[in-house]
């Protein structure tokens, strides 16, 4: 591929639906993805958490609502990006989309149910790791340092540890049956490691690590699934780092595996952050 020739396109962002986003109206990031030079700009917004799940979190009300878009938005958050589609047809490539979570096997169907249910009206999508087993139950690995400690650390027992479990579950993420709408690109691969200069200072990796990432990408490529360059990382001050790391990017491009860029926006001010990190990193030898 002409790298030069290389649309601009942002894969993974989120809209004024998206309970933990900055509520700027999603015409705001359109009209600053255009002014950037983005010739294709995807809303990947959160699909609704099951309620069952949602209370067996250790969350607050407001934390279980920030998680994720209202049930009852879903509709309109459709109706609205199908508008703003069209709206900016003549001007840049919108494309509407879920931002799907692996959740537990017990919840598939609800998963399923609703990908099968808006499937007719989606472009794009992609699906991420956010939620893994704790030591008190469920839990989200992002939240933050001291539920981290607790939760993640307190049950597996190392960072280390960790990191395998994850990728383990990104593993089966790649043949669960999610149906025929299943989002094929996997997102921000080693969100595992956001607060990894804090439990990881030296940045020491293991060989059953470096081992466990080359087996996942070998099975990304196999079955055809393409992965999200988040620049989130970038800007997460125990991170400081993109997903996937950069090691990880190099041997998915030698693999052949397409690369998505995905500023994760969730404000107007975060439309294209890293993105010129991220050529750095595809234009790299």
């Amino acid at each position: 591929m002409d790298k030069k020739a290389m649309k601009k396109r942002d894969g993974h962002t989120h809209t004024h639906f998206c309970m933990h986003g900055s509520g700027e109206d999603t015409e705001e990031f359109v009209i600053r993805a255009i002014e950037l030079g983005f010739e294709t700009y995807s809303f990947t917004e959160h699909l609704p958490l099951p309620e069952r799940f949602l209370k067996s979190l250790s969350f607050t009300a407001e934390e279980e609502d920030s998680y994720r878009i209202k049930d009852n938005d879903t509709d309109a958050y459709i109706k609205e990006m199908h508008r703003l589609k069209k709206k900016y047809q003549d001007r840049i490539q919108l494309l509407v989309g879920f931002e799907v979570d692996y959740l537990p096997e017990e919840y598939a169907f609800h998963t399923k149910e609703y990908l099968g249910e808006y499937g007719e009206y989606l472009d794009d999508g992609l699906i991420s790791l956010h939620f893994m087993p704790g030591a008190g139950g469920w839990c989200a690995v992002d939240r933050y340092i001291e539920d981290f400690d607790m939760n993640i650390l307190g049950r597996y027992g190392s960072f280390e540890e960790f990191q395998l479990a994850y990728f383990r579950t990104v593993g089966e993420i790649l043949t669960a049956d999610l149906g025929e709408f299943k989002p094929k690109r996997i997102g921000h691969l080693t969100l595992c490691n956001k607060f990894q200069t804090h439990f990881n200072p030296d940045g020491i990796l293991g060989e059953k690590v470096k081992n466990k990432v080359r087996e996942i990408l070998a099975r990304i490529r196999s079955e055809g699934f393409e992965l999200d360059v988040n620049t989130a990382g970038l800007y997460k001050p125990q991170c400081r780092e993109i997903y996937p790391a950069p090691w990880i990017i190099e041997l998915a491009k030698e693999q052949g595996i397409p690369l998505v860029y995905g500023s994760d926006s969730h404000a107007v001010e975060d439309v294209g952050r890293g993105y010129e990190e991220y050529r750095k990193e595809l234009d790299k030898a």
